[in-house]
């Protein structure tokens, strides 16, 4: 029996470690919850983690250069590309969604300098306000990467300031941004990418046409996300939708990113459609658009399937852009482009799968009714923010894409079906598991599998699950004692676990029952796939319910000791 454990420090990635790591070791519930909360001792001791929490490494190192410079030295300084970023920051920090880390604009400082070739513009502010500022980083997804960050380093003996204009706080009079180049990767990740949509769909007809051209790259999935939205609600005002549960970030940037109003319909089943389609109705009658409509399938972490043939013709009817996030399930196993207007995709995860660069795509369908006018808006307002040494890795990590896939859809379904095996066996504290291929949705996702061919013979259902326990003691008890990486992200190289919705949707009571009412529920522990021997992983599995069923049985005691007292 071998049980996995493992093999870095707190707040280290696995080995081999280098300054791109995006995955590390944060074990314990109670620690989660701490860092959840706030606790910047925790989140102090960090050395690798996902670079849209926080500037890392070489990223935050070419920050604080930049902060010596403009003499705020101490300061958290957050360097882009984009130009907007100071203006969206001021804003973004007032909203009543900060709650008691609401800031005043003055509280934020603007500088500009040009390194390397790059004209950066910078967010600077006091560390005592990292709680009501840091999502300005994480929600948009376009702060420097790690590897921008040593590229420009290389320069910053020769960095410069560039005085702002007055009324420099107003992205009008920003000086003109640089942007960064493309490299022959770029072109080759499009090109791959329109490979993996073209291999084994389900009407070639329907895909033919899409080439090259109809990807636009971004440098990170919510990159993609931040830059669609904004550019969908520019050409078409009304109110965006959110279907299903989606990614924490996706969902709470939206939130706060409507102009026009925003929706959230919880539920994907038949009678959550329904509510949705009888809104729809209701607000073409009162003569209120609506400018786009998001969905992930399967969804974040419910792993739940919406009818996308329904909310396609939901779509033509009522005139929306439909967005479809594929990320989870990946594209080798599942063909959606003809099915939407849209089709967004995390390369950082399963596409690229080693968890040491960061990527976005969207790919417009030219068989789309609103192709032409959505290929206009891109291609005038898109501009290359994902630096070449990201697009390099990026491509090169993709090439045993399909192989790896096949690992993860085998481990994800082998897991997946051992801990739906124990429910109601024993002294399992397993109460249900989510997972595509486990639900009653299967059907609805099953229809749009690619086909079976050599490279990948089954299509199956990503990397993804969520456990669900009897209580909240057993999950704590399961997590504490389970020997995969305790890390946020998904489709990694190393099986991933997270407390994931006690983590992102139950510090806010409010969010947290509202969210239960979507299935998302706090005594769950999320499990990602990654690509280690299946028996090793099962024996993992055991060990950690052995301390979850021992947890379980020891809260029943004290409840029976409790009513006995009470008698």
């Amino acid at each position: 029996m071998v049980v996995l454990k493992p093999q870095s420090d707190f707040g280290h990635a696995p080995p081999p470690q280098t300054p791109y790591s995006i995955i590390t070791n944060l074990p314990g519930w109670d620690q989660a919850r701490s860092i959840r909360d706030g606790d910047m001792s925790a989140l102090s001791r960090i050395v690798h983690i996902y670079p849209r929490f926080a500037p890392t490494q070489f990223a935050a190192e070419l920050g604080q250069a930049i902060a010596q410079l403009v003499g705020m030295e101490g300061s958290v300084a957050l360097p882009y590309l984009n130009p907007d970023m100071g203006p969206y920051t001021r804003r973004h920090v007032t909203l009543a969604q900060r709650k008691e880390h609401v800031m005043t604009p003055d509280a934020i400082s603007l500088r500009c300098v040009d390194v390397g070739g790059h004209r950066l513009f910078v967010v600077l502010y006091d560390p005592k306000h990292m709680l009501g500022a840091m999502a300005t980083w994480s929600n948009p997804g376009i702060g420097l990467s790690i590897r921008a960050g040593e590229q420009l380093l290389k320069h910053v003996a020769t960095m410069q300031e560039v005085e702002l204009p007055i009324g420099g706080a107003d992205a009008d009079v920003m000086p003109a941004p640089t942007w960064t180049p493309e490299g022959p990767a770029h072109q080759g990740l499009r090109e791959r990418i329109v490979e993996l949509l073209h291999r084994a769909p389900l009407d070639p007809a329907r895909v033919a046409t899409c080439a090259p051209g109809d990807v636009y790259l971004y440098p990170t999935g919510m990159a993609a996300v931040f830059h669609t939205s904004n550019a969908l609600v520019r050409f078409r005002p009304g109110t965006i939708v959110v279907l299903g549960v989606v990614f924490h970030n996706t969902y709470h940037h939206l939130i706060e990113e409507s102009p026009h109003g925003w929706k959230h319909f919880g539920r994907v089943d038949e009678e959550g459609i329904d509510a949705f389609e009888s809104w729809l109705d209701q607000e073409t009658q009162n003569g209120r658009d609506v400018s786009h409509v998001l969905v992930e399938v399967p969804g974040n972490p419910t792993l739940d399937t919406v009818d996308v043939a329904r909310i396609k013709k939901l779509s033509e009817k009522h005139g929306f852009i439909l967005i479809l996030d594929d990320t989870v399930a990946g594209f080798g196993n599942v063909d959606f482009l003809a099915e939407t207007d849209v089709l967004l995709t995390s390369l950082t995860k399963s596409f690229s799968g080693l968890s040491n660069v960061m990527g976005g795509s969207i790919v417009l369908n030219p068989l789309s009714p609103h192709f032409s006018a959505l290929s206009s808006v891109f291609s005038s307002t898109h501009r290359n923010e994902l630096f070449i040494a990201d697009a390099d890795v990026l491509l090169a990590n993709s090439r045993d894409f399909l192989a790896r896939t096949r690992r993860l859809n085998r481990n994800a379904h082998a897991m997946a079906t051992f801990l739906h095996g124990t429910i109601g066996q024993g002294d399992s504290p397993v109460a249900s598991v989510q997972y595509p291929g486990l639900l009653p949705s299967k059907g609805l996702y099953d229809k749009y599998k690619r086909r079976s061919d050599k490279e990948l013979p089954e299509p199956g259902y990503g990397c993804l699950m969520t456990v669900n326990f009897a209580s909240v003691a057993a999950a704590k008890a399961f997590y504490d004692r389970l020997g995969f990486y305790p890390s946020p992200h998904l489709g990694g190289h190393v099986t991933l676990a997270l407390c994931y919705n006690m983590f992102m949707f139950s510090k806010n009571p409010e969010e947290r029952e509202y969210m239960r009412t979507c299935g998302v529920k706090e005594e769950s522990v999320r499990i990602s796939a990654g690509l280690e021997d299946v028996e090793d992983l099962i024996d993992t599995l055991k060990d950690a319910l052995d301390a979850a069923a021992a947890a379980a049985e020891e809260a029943k005691k004290k409840h029976a000791e409790t009513t006995a007292k009470d008698v």
